[in-house]
């Protein structure tokens, strides 16, 4: 580190508001007619446009932009994880220092002092599932000196923005960062894909990102704060298409430049010299030798604050139109023989990404497991598909779609005459995540019509079927304020309706999974309060009414429940828990519904561990299965047993030398056990499917 004075004539600034997306190159965004706010932005204030980010991919981005270089990390992966977490000097350290202050405001974030990955916090399984928050979009987190209690407490939810605004407690710096779904970047399941840039999916991405920066903008620009003093809002990007892509940068001043373009070489290390600059800091790393962004900081006196256009709406991509069920693809013979956990046969739809995400058996000659897939018709949007097994072989269908966007099944529920049901979610014409339940009459797959309570977002993420005319499926919504909230759907027989269930967290509440035990249905997820931890949320329909059963929990970590296993007189809840201080590690919690206790379980190898499903097998032990991670940065599938409270890790086989995990495992009826995923062995995910006697 060098502690250079700072640059003589730098104009000094009050406050500084740092927004930042993603993913998008310079020519993806000038001119494009789906972000007229940020191109209006650039032609008013100042643009640079021989800006650059610095590395590849997201998280050494945004590390650079604070501490002057990405100190080798080369990934996305978690930032407690080794060689993620940085000991070193960095804008907020300085700015301390110097009796200066800063804060950060992410949107979707559940509290302040959210130390987790991701939130809602399932961000790791099958199909890939990306959130709403991510660290890997705040460089702020890899640093060692801002993970202590008092700076993780500077990180807050997006709307703290106006009520800081509002009473005039802005910060010297202000970060600024928006989900997923509104930085551009896109995040199934909550919205869709990024695809390839200017198809139906980017554009709206671009016209949501366009949106989220002009409200900000409006927010900060009307706000009393800002004309008082020298005050600016940088809007820039984390990196382009490649590495060292030209970037839309654009400076907005209260008194600074208006309507110029400077086509000067900068980067990140020139916006993070500019910044120290500013506020009369030494510089870090490469910023010392970097070209501060002098022109567009300079003090002009102008007071304009030229109004913006209306954002962009995207026109309706197709209908809500649903399709039949597709033709089946059988696969080879299975040959349900030997010992431990096999591989068997198990067929793709089409060349591209499988995903088998649940398994359920009605019989040891019925079984459906149900998952996505990329059409060859368009290889950047998820279709519904699901495979079956009639006591010979495995087929798969493409199931039905509703619409043109995605269609993903993520559970699935059989019973013993042969009906099934499945849920997950289908993004419709006009771009709304909603609850996507399909029904197998014993013949032929159809969507049926659910509801989707949540202004925003809605998922299904379980279901359990008692009889026909009895069902539940459970997950989460998002209201209109941004907050998550459980989701439970009953089917009577003739109708799917929402039944309210209890949110236990003051912040934020999903479920993950339900299961009947005896007839008495559980559901299980995760409930966020006001401060670090998140806790296991488990509720039981009692026939009236959803109750919440007490759970046991941890003050130094939050527990994600993702699979429910229900006996008699016991229920096992399986996960992962994370700290916030090492890799993930196995969860589960199990015993009596109203005495759960956290028991331990194994976890291969010291790196990454998650449980995603578990199921109670026919002489009464317990089945969990998911993935680790190994030595080598691959995942491997794992699976676990518990008998009589004790837990063990069991052999379970790989296919080829790419990733590979499972993500649903099934009791079959009268012994055995069936339990898919995905392997990577040739090259695209595809199905994996394994059997054990």
């Amino acid at each position: 580190m060098s502690a250079a004075e700072p640059l003589s004539g730098f104009p000094q600034y009050d406050h500084l508001f740092l927004i930042i997306s993603e993913n998008h190159n310079y020519s993806n965004i000038i001119n494009n007619p789906a972000a007229p706010i940020l191109n209006a932005l650039a032609r008013d204030y100042g643009s640079a446009t021989s800006y650059t980010g610095v590395s590849d991919p997201s998280e050494p981005n945004y590390v650079a932009m604070l501490g002057g270089s990405d100190f080798g990390i080369s990934n996305d992966d978690p930032y407690f994880f080794p060689g993620n977490t940085v000991d070193q000097p960095n804008l907020m350290s300085q700015l301390e220092n110097m009796g200066k202050t800063w804060k950060a405001y992410f949107q979707d974030l559940p509290y302040a002092g959210y130390r987790g990955y991701c939130y809602p916090a399932k961000c790791n399984g099958i199909p890939d599932s990306d959130t709403q928050y991510v660290a890997k979009h705040n460089g702020i987190v890899n640093f060692a000196n801002m993970q202590t209690p008092g700076e993780w407490l500077k990180q807050t939810p997006y709307g703290q923005l106006a009520t800081d605004l509002a009473s005039g407690s802005i910060p010297n710096l202000s970060y600024i960062v928006g989900d997923e779904c509104n930085d551009m970047h896109g995040a199934p399941p909550w919205c869709v894909d990024s695809g390839k840039i200017g198809d139906v999916d980017d554009t709206w991405l671009v016209a949501q990102g366009d949106r989220f920066v002009g409200q900000t903008v409006n927010m900060i620009t009307s706000s009393s704060m800002w004309m008082t003093g020298n005050n600016a809002i940088v809007v820039t990007f984390d990196e382009g298409n490649a590495v060292h892509d030209q970037i839309y940068t654009v400076v907005i001043t209260s008194h600074g430049p208006r309507g110029i373009t400077d086509n000067t070489s900068y980067d990140h290390y020139s916006l993070l010299a500019s910044m120290q600059q500013m506020f009369g800091l030494g510089c870090l790393q490469n910023s010392c030798s970097a070209t501060p962004m002098l022109p567009l900081f300079q003090i002009t006196g102008s007071s304009t604050a030229p109004a913006l256009p209306a954002p962009f709406t995207p026109p309706p991509n197709g209908t809500n139109s649903v399709s039949a069920q597709g033709p089946g693809s059988p696969g080879k013979s299975v040959s349900l023989s030997g010992s431990g956990w096999l591989v068997v046969p198990s067929p793709n739809v089409g060349n591209f990404d499988n995903n088998l995400a649940a398994v359920s058996a009605g019989s040891s000659s019925d079984a459906w497991a149900v998952g996505s897939y990329l059409p060859p018709s368009n290889t950047t949007v998820l279709a519904a598909m699901g495979e079956h097994f009639d006591g010979t072989r495995w087929t798969a269908y493409p199931l039905p779609n509703v619409g043109l966007n995605e269609n993903s099944l993520l559970a699935v529920s059989e019973l013993s005459n042969g009906h099934a049901w499945a849920v997950g979610y289908f993004v419709n014409a006009s771009y709304q995540q909603q609850t996507l339940i399909e029904f197998y009459n014993g013949t032929v797959w159809s969507v049926v019509p659910s509801p989707s309570p949540g202004a925003r977002q809605n998922i299904l993420y379980g279901v359990t079927a008692l009889a026909d005319n009895d069902v539940w499926a459970v997950g989460t919504q998002k209201d209109g304020n941004d907050v998550f909230h459980t989701l439970t759907t009953h089917w009577n027989g003739s109708v799917w309706t929402a039944v309210p269930a209890v949110d236990a967290g003051a912040t934020g509440n999903q479920f993950y999974a339900v299961t009947n035990a005896a007839g008495t249905v559980y559901a299980t997820g995760q409930k966020s309060g006001s401060a670090f931890p998140s806790q296991i949320l488990v509720e039981q329909w009692t026939g009236k009414a959803w109750s919440v059963l007490t759970t046991p929990n941890d003050a130094t970590a939050s527990p994600l429940p993702l699979g429910l296993a229900g006996a008699a007189s016991s229920v096992s809840v399986v996960g992962d828990i994370e700290t916030s201080l090492a890799p993930y590690t196995t969860l589960v919690a199990a015993g009596p519904p109203t005495g759960l206790q956290i028991v331990g379980s194994p976890n291969n190898g010291t790196g990454e561990n998650d449980l995603f499903a578990a199921t109670t097998a026919a002489d009464g032990s317990t089945w969990a299965v998911g993935w680790y991670i190994n030595a080598s940065g691959t995942h491997q599938t794992l699976a676990e047993h518990g008998v009589g409270g004790s837990w063990s890790l069991v052999s379970s086989p790989n296919v080829g030398t790419g990733d590979n995990g499972l993500a649903g495992v099934a009791a079959i009826p009268g012994g055995g056990l069936w339990a898919v995923g995905v392997d990577s062995g040739k090259g695209s995910f595809s199905t994996l499917i394994l059997w054990h006697p």
